[in-house]
């Protein structure tokens, strides 16, 4: 049995156009990755990952802070959230609808997601994605998204199989956040937006340590051309020095009585 879930079709927005970058936004960006990272609201680890995300999202055609909702990066890996790629999605001229229904068996319980979305130009697929699907694939473990949020993982994968043969250009291969985000360690809500992800290490400034300049290495024939044998054995206790550490301590030792 099919329920249908959601049909959408497109609108005109700013949302889904890609952009080029100019060097009057680079300078921005430049600028409000710092205090961005400063105020702590959107929960960058560093000043570059705050600069990476607002490019990510201008050249698809968001407003940086827009970026924010809609790019993630779980454990070091950015991309589009799913309710992100679909905003894009359903907000593109070329797409002109999006069908999602929830599959259930005869008896009412649930099964899986299916979601058919056409283009303009009239090509369109249909794929679907069921708790059988995501068993065989062995994410369904104790704990993980798949467990706890099983209709909206199979919701989201479904819609991110079809996005990624009707729409790569549109979404330009940031759907795995849609497919597989057990594997960043992260579930989805109802909503879209990645829950539970593993949080991202604190940006720290690496440490300056400080390496004393290196001696040049000299040599027992360097030391009998500047100070001659005789001065050598004097300062030596009456031996020849025959290791590197035995003629550095006695050239210290000579350059310290010059």
């Amino acid at each position: 049995m099919e329920t249908a879930l959601a049909t959408q079709t497109t609108g005109s927005s700013a949302l889904g156009f890609q952009r080029q970058l100019t060097p009057q936004m680079w300078q921005m960006v430049m600028e409000l990755s710092p205090i961005i990272y400063k105020s702590r609201l959107f929960g960058v680890s560093s000043p570059e990952q705050a600069a990476v995300i607002m490019l990510k999202g201008f050249e698809l055609g968001m407003g940086l802070t827009a970026s924010f909702e809609f790019v993630q990066v779980v454990l070091g890996k950015p991309g589009l959230s799913p309710r992100g790629a679909l905003a894009l999605l359903v907000n593109h001229p070329e797409i002109t609808k999006i069908d999602v229904k929830r599959l259930t068996k005869t008896d009412g319980s649930f099964y899986g997601y299916e979601c058919t979305m056409v283009r303009k130009n009239g090509f369109q697929f249909t794929a679907q994605f069921t708790m059988d699907d995501a068993k065989r694939a062995g994410v369904v473990k104790v704990d993980s998204g798949w467990a706890t949020y099983p209709e909206n993982m199979c919701r989201w994968r479904a819609i991110g199989f079809v996005a990624d043969m009707v729409a790569p250009d549109i979404i330009c291969g940031m759907s795995a956040m849609m497919k597989m985000p057990e594997e960043y360690g992260a579930a989805i809500d109802d909503s879209g937006n990645i829950i539970d992800a593993v949080a991202q290490p604190a940006y720290t400034t690496p440490a300056v340590v400080d390496v004393p300049p290196q001696q040049p290495k000299i040599s027992l024939d360097d030391l009998l051309s500047m100070f001659g044998a005789e001065a050598i054995l004097t300062a030596n206790e009456g031996k020849i020095p025959g290791t590197d550490d035995e003629i550095a301590a006695v050239a210290a030792k000579m350059a310290g009585a010059k």
